[in-house]
């Protein structure tokens, strides 16, 4: 708690500084320059903004800072191997001197890292038929 002697202080030190010229010219300058700002109400955004910051940093804790880095990495992960993954299936349909015959694609399906794949294209399928068998919700 403020003591009275201090309130005095701070009583002080804003006389100060509307009697100071200088200040007193810096405190018009910023007054024109949220001028725009207080007529739209942008300056209320702003400092909701701040709020929501202030939150978000209150909010902060190591767990939550690990749990951010593991989706980063689990991301960041997932996209390279699906780069990877498609520019080695790019590479591989580019060297081919004629597409594959429906029979020859039929026979691939003998290779068993081709059926691991082709299952985990429909399990994906799968989940995504799941989802949307799910209503979607209704919002006003």
């Amino acid at each position: 708690m403020n003591t009275q002697n201090e309130n005095i202080e701070d009583i002080t030190n804003t006389n100060n500084l509307l009697t100071n010229p200088d200040a007193q010219e810096g405190l018009v300058e910023l007054i024109q320059k949220l001028e725009p700002l207080l007529a739209g109400r942008r300056l209320n955004r702003i400092v909701d903004l701040m709020s929501v910051t202030a939150d978000v940093v209150d909010m902060t804790d190591d767990y939550m800072i690990e749990k951010l880095c593991k989706s980063y990495e689990e991301v960041i992960g997932g996209a390279w191997t699906a780069g990877n993954i498609v520019r080695m299936a790019g590479n591989e349909v580019r060297q081919m001197e004629e597409p594959p015959t429906l029979w020859s694609l039929l026979k691939t399906a003998k290779d068993p890292e081709v059926r691991r794949g082709l299952a985990f294209m429909l399990m994906m399928a799968r989940g995504i038929g799941k989802q949307m068998n799910q209503p979607l919700p209704e919002y006003d």
